[in-house]
Parts: structure tokens; C-alpha cells; sequence
């Protein structure tokens, strides 16, 4: 799984990129740092939230035919949507970040805690109880990840489409509702990924598209994770 990347140096001498783009595989710390064709050394923080990163791990964990590492990779992207979640609703609020994450250590490692948390935050913004996966869909999932079951392709499909359903409304409710919250948590991620050594770099950010869409404008079709993945096979052999 890889992301193109252009020289940020090259668009700023040029006006425009070159024509050679950096693929290069996702990284755990959203940092991407590569040398161009021109001798130019760069650093690119991907903006996108690491829950959608690993939700499209899943999908191409099933491209390439690993169904059980899909449905594992389905699962983080879940739990950690949770946790961006209350972030997000505790940020638009005015809760001070050091606060928010000294308090979060208490279930940071735990994560029936942390479903917990979301289902009470939720509640507490919308008056509502959340959707989230079904008892089949956790019983299924509890069987890949604990007792080593192997899937078949239409179980992870139909896995990874329940995560995605249960995601995408939520992530559409916090944009209408929690807008200063979700700049906060975005700014927060940018900054965590910079380190010293970039005072003396060129550093750029990078906004892509994803399958749970939290980046994509308000109007997009919201594929379906079938659709979603065509489209993916389309990209993978562009990129090959």
C-alpha cells in the first residue's frame, strides 16, 4: 500500500510539480520524507486520521487476498474512530487538550473503556444511543481476532462494510456539529507529527482521499466498500 507524494520544493521554484512522483508505503507516524529527481530532501504529513489509514489497509489486505488481516485492520480502524470521536466532541466543547489526554490514560489500553466512552459521549451530544456493530458482527469479529478464524473474502466484505456503516454518519455528524472540534484534532495530529529536524526542511502537508471519507467534501456518493475497492484495483495498477 503505497501514496504518491510530489517534491514540495519543485511546486514552489516551478509553480507547478514535477512530473515524477515518490511512491511510498504508509508509515505508522504520517510522516513521508523523500529526495526528488532535482536533489530536493522533503518531509509530507499525510492530514488524514490514522483510523481511516487502517481502514484502507483493510481494503487492500483484501485485494491482495489476507482476509484475516482485513478484518483486523477493520477492527483498529474502528476502535480508534471511537477515540477520535470523543476527542473530537471534548475539543468542540472547550476542553483543554492536556486534560483530555492525561484523563484518556485511564482507558487508553482498554478498549470496551473506550466503546464505553464513545456510547456515553455520543449520548451526551445527540440524545440518542450511537449505531455500532451488531453482536453477530462482534462475535465474529472476537473469532478472527482471539480464536484464529480464517474468513472467507464475503465475511471480511461484509465485516468491513458494517465498520463502514456504523463510521461514516457518525463522521458526518461531527463535521455538522463539532466543526471547531474537528479543526483542533486535525491541528493537533499535524503537530504531533513534526519533529526539531524540521525547522530546516521544507515541509508540506498532504490531504488524499479515503474510503471512510472524512476528508472528501460534503456530497460525495459514499460507495459502497465493493465500489470502493474496484476503484482501488484501478489505482493499484496504475501505481504498479
Amino acid at each position: 500500500m503505497k501514496i504518491p507524494i510530489v517534491c514540495g520544493k519543485c511546486l514552489a521554484e516551478n509553480g507547478k510539480p514535477s512530473d515524477a512522483l515518490a511512491l511510498i508505503e504508509f508509515r505508522d507516524d504520517g510522516r513521508y520524507e523523500f529526495t526528488c529527481d532535482n536533489g530536493h530532501r522533503t518531509t509530507t504529513i499525510l492530514q488524514q486520521q490514522k483510523f481511516e489509514i487502517l481502514f484502507d489497509v483493510g481494503a487492500h489486505a483484501i485485494l491482495d487476498g489476507y482476509y484475516r488481516e482485513a478484518v483486523s485492520s477493520f477492527t483498529s480502524s474502528l476502535e480508534l474512530f471511537y477515540v477520535f470521536f470523543v476527542r473530537v466532541v471534548l475539543l468542540n466543547k472547550g476542553t483543554d487538550l492536556p486534560s483530555l489526554e492525561t484523563a484518556w490514560k485511564h482507558i487508553s489500553r482498554q478498549s470496551e473503556r473506550q466503546l464505553g466512552a464513545f456510547v456515553i459521549t455520543y449520548l451526551s451530544e445527540f440524545g440518542r444511543s450511537p449505531s455500532v456493530l451488531n453482536n453477530d458482527k462482534v462475535r465474529f469479529r472476537n473469532d478472527v481476532i482471539h480464536r484464529g478464524k480464517i474468513p472467507s473474502r464475503q465475511q471480511a466484505m461484509e465485516y468491513g462494510q458494517a465498520v463502514l456503516d456504523v463510521m461514516r454518519p457518525q463522521l458526518i455528524q461531527l463535521r455538522d456539529k463539532c466543526p471547531e472540534g474537528v479543526k483542533e484534532a486535525t491541528f493537533h495530529h499535524l503537530r504531533s507529527c513534526r519533529t526539531e529536524e524540521d525547522q530546516s526542511r521544507q515541509l508540506s502537508t498532504l490531504n488524499i482521499s479515503t474510503i471512510p471519507g472524512w476528508s472528501i467534501g460534503e456530497g460525495h456518493d459514499d460507495p459502497s466498500l465493493e465500489k470502493a475497492l474496484s476503484a482501488l484495483k484501478n489505482w493499484k495498477r496504475l501505481s504498479v
